[in-house]
């Protein structure tokens, strides 16, 4: 549906260069829901504003539909575009129209008749749940209120893609989650390709099914959401993860452990050590089994589980009671069973605990 083959993007100023995106290659598939993450200053804004070309590529084919649209015409282009809706992080939206007004505006000087365009906008206030809003005007509505208009809008010429940059930014909890289950139903009843720009990895986890990491205009990892998110490869991407799964209190809770004394009864013969499950496997039925099967005692410390495209994701500080052999042949059992184990904190010969991912 939408390749990026090459793209760079460079800002030449009065005194310095800048170089927004460097060598970027994408490929977002139909009907998906596709996240870019990168923090602010990474490209991402720049990136998404390439695949309608609002920003010229300085070199580099954007692809979308089987059109490249750095080869068509200016009026080409623009014809091009009506099939890419956009919605932003400031909604957009012209003050001084109405409800109405706003979501018509795109369907003017295209030949549909007053009624058509009634029925048309109708249509899709309701699908965004703004029906009784018809004659208010933005300054009368929500953030969330605004956002529904901007995506009402953003549907009126039929789009196939639906770019969003940093579309739940400007909003509380809430109302994102409100407006993510929005884009959702969109793109599952209208089979609507979306491209979804953000910084937060709670909106790419909520909605996305593929995602790329984008950092200094180099997209430095890309993959299915699940891969990402259960075996991160670039430092960013870990500290992304980090942040949703929570992992530095895992630490500062093994690190306060073991200052308040909390951990200091961990003798000769007891680790702690975490342990990583994707899917169905459930971490505590595996401690269970190595329990029983390897004769070691096993506490639950810390615990910690995230629901990604209806797939269980979680975390477990666990301390292994046992001889050196059974935890060895404990924590061999659970890596045959796809089950990640990393000591995090082991009693040492000099009877101190070594805290922190080895």
């Amino acid at each position: 549906m939408i390749w990026l083959k090459n793209i760079n993007k460079t800002y030449t100023g009065k005194t310095n260069t800048v170089e927004a995106l460097k060598n970027v290659n994408l490929h977002i598939k139909a009907g998906e829901i596709f996240g870019i993450i990168g923090y602010s200053g990474a490209g991402k804004s720049t990136l998404i504003r390439c695949i309608n070309l609002l920003e010229k590529p300085t070199s580099g084919e954007v692809i979308v539909n089987g059109k490249n649209l750095t080869r068509l015409s200016p009026r080409e282009l623009r014809k091009s575009r009506e099939k890419i809706g956009m919605i932003f992080q400031n909604f957009n939206l012209m003050k001084n129209r109405t409800v109405f007004e706003n979501v018509a505006y795109p369907l003017k000087r295209k030949g549909f008749s007053k009624n058509e365009i009634e029925k048309k906008v109708l249509d899709l206030l309701r699908l965004v749940e703004l029906n009784d809003k018809i004659k208010v005007y933005p300054s009368q509505l929500s953030g969330g209120q605004k956002q529904r208009v901007g995506i009402a809008r953003a549907l009126a010429n039929d789009p196939e893609v639906l770019l969003c940059d940093e579309a739940t930014s400007a909003l509380d909890p809430q109302t994102t989650q409100s407006i993510l289950k929005l884009l959702k139903g969109i793109n599952e009843n209208l089979k609507l390709t979306i491209v979804v720009i953000t910084h937060q990895m709670e909106v790419v986890k909520e909605i996305c099914q593929r995602v790329a990491v984008i950092d200094s205009g180099e997209i430095v990892e890309q993959g299915n959401i699940i891969d990402i998110f259960t075996n991160p490869k670039a430092p960013i991407t870990k500290k992304f993860i980090s942040s949703l799964f929570h992992y530095e209190k895992i630490y500062d809770f093994l690190e306060k452990g073991s200052s308040m004394g909390e951990l200091k009864q961990v003798t000769e013969g007891e680790s702690i050590v975490k342990i990583s499950f994707t899917g169905q496997k459930t971490g505590q039925a595996f401690i269970s089994k190595i329990s029983r099967k390897f004769k070691i005692d096993a506490s639950i410390l810390f615990g910690n589980v995230e629901i990604i495209q209806n797939v269980p994701i979680g975390n477990l500080i666990v301390k292994l009671n046992g001889t050196d052999e059974s935890i060895d042949n404990s924590i061999a059992y659970l890596e045959e069973n796809s089950i990640h184990v990393e000591y995090v904190g082991i009693k040492n010969d000099s009877d101190k605990l070594k805290v922190g991912s080895n």
